[in-house]
């Protein structure tokens, strides 16, 4: 069975951001988004929102399509 989509989605974030040297704080100041919520969603404790999501991937200069390529739901 394939990891539940919040880690996937978690992993992906982790992933861009260390991809770019960012800390959580400096994910938090790009997307608006509190860096301890930050956190919860790379560790895959808290479901995404909408809103949430197209932050993120404005953050990191991506379409929401782009940012969610390769995360599967079950």
């Amino acid at each position: 069975m394939p990891p539940d989509v919040c880690i996937q989605l978690g992993e992906k974030i982790r992933q861009l951001r260390k991809k770019r040297s960012w800390r959580q704080i400096d994910l938090a100041e790009q997307s608006g988004i509190h860096e301890v919520h930050i956190s919860d969603l790379e560790r895959g404790a808290r479901e995404v929102g909408l809103r949430h999501l197209a932050a993120l991937a404005a953050a990191f200069e991506m379409s929401l399509s782009e940012f969610l390529k390769g995360v599967k739901g079950r």
